[in-house]
């Protein structure tokens, strides 16, 4: 009896190790990410000076303009909307470069299973960071510091639309191998209506008919202005968020589409803040240049126009954030 006990022992734990295994694989080959089937990256010449853009699909191919590796990792991990409605991703660890090197970027994907879907897209851009950037990284929730969009002591200003009906462009963006909506062809960018020419110092944008749903951002020498028309609040904080390099929670209770222009001065001095967009409306005035800050009569931060402009306010917190930890990277290689 002692002997099968000792076999028993030996064998059991090696038999285990050997079962233990066969899963392990399995997984491993059931899970391997999807990805383009072809990339280009190239460094953005410093001739471009800040445009930035693409993002939007058409057809097979995306195309970004200007990205930085923090905005390439809202591309992938973001789990709001991406572009300029979305949330900044927050973004722990990694080197400075992450935000001063930019890249152009086209990337094309196989379509022969239809349109593919945010999720299998956010794979493609995972796979092409770890494959291209070498990218090592992962997800953790944490107490950090956000803003509570609330409605001001004297109520809102802001103007609600006239028509409430479903706008027919929305703030989801359109995935790889899907047509472009016939209601999306303008002759300005991404389908959207051609720029008027900047706006005066301290006025907002003022674009005629404007499409319903859509959002339009302009740079000029004095400062950022921003038109919706039939938008819900989460555009807004979308757009907010991407200013202040925190996530922000609704708290305002404001249901139903609204009207909105407002005009600011960007933070840091850069068209979109910290991180940029990436994909949807995202439009820089004539040359992209940066605002004047020394004009006679500068314009507000983000923070005291949504005040004064919106009747609305961002109160400092703190909350839950789902945030993406850079463990190690490295600058792509130009092919």
């Amino acid at each position: 009896m002692k002997k099968i006990g000792r076999v028993s022992l030996v064998v059991c734990p090696a038999l285990f190790a050997l079962l233990s295994v066969i899963p392990l694989l399995s997984q491993t080959a059931a899970t391997q990410k999807p990805s383009f089937e072809v990339v280009s990256i190239k460094p953005t010449p410093p001739s471009s000076g800040l445009r930035i853009g693409g993002g939007a699909p058409r057809g097979d191919r995306v195309n970004l303009v200007g990205a930085n590796l923090r905005m390439l990792l809202q591309q992938a991990y973001s789990k709001g909307n991406v572009g300029p409605l979305a949330g900044q991703l927050q973004v722990i660890g990694g080197p400075n470069w992450i935000d001063t090197d930019r890249w152009d970027i086209d990337a094309k994907a196989d379509c022969s299973g239809g349109t593919l879907t945010r999720e299998q897209t956010q794979l493609m851009w995972q796979s092409m960071l770890e494959d291209r950037f070498q990218l090592k990284a992962h997800l953790e929730t944490r107490e950090m510091p956000i803003y509570n969009l609330v409605v001001g002591k004297d109520g809102p200003k802001i103007k609600k639309s006239e028509d409430q009906t479903p706008p027919p462009i929305t703030a989801a963006p359109r995935q790889p191998c899907s047509p472009a909506p016939a209601d999306q062809q303008g002759p300005g960018p991404l389908g959207l209506p051609a720029l008027p020419p900047p706006p005066a110092p301290g006025q907002p944008l003022n674009i005629p008919n404007m499409p319903r749903g859509a959002m339009m951002m302009m740079m000029s020498p004095s400062g950022m202005s921003m038109q919706a028309s039939g938008v819900p609040i989460a555009n807004l904080v979308g757009m907010l968020q991407q200013q202040s390099g925190r996530p922000i929670y609704d708290k305002t209770n404001l249901q139903g589409l609204y009207d909105i222009k407002l005009t600011f001065l960007p933070e840091n001095n850069t068209p979109f803040g910290p991180g940029g967009p990436v994909g949807g409306p995202a439009i820089l005035g004539p040359g992209g240049a940066a605002p004047n800050t020394n004009a006679a009569d500068p314009v507000a931060s983000v923070f005291t126009a949504v005040q004064e402009q919106l009747g609305l306010k961002l109160e400092p917190a703190k909350g839950p954030v789902e945030v993406v930890v850079i463990d190690s990277v490295q600058k792509a290689t130009e092919n």
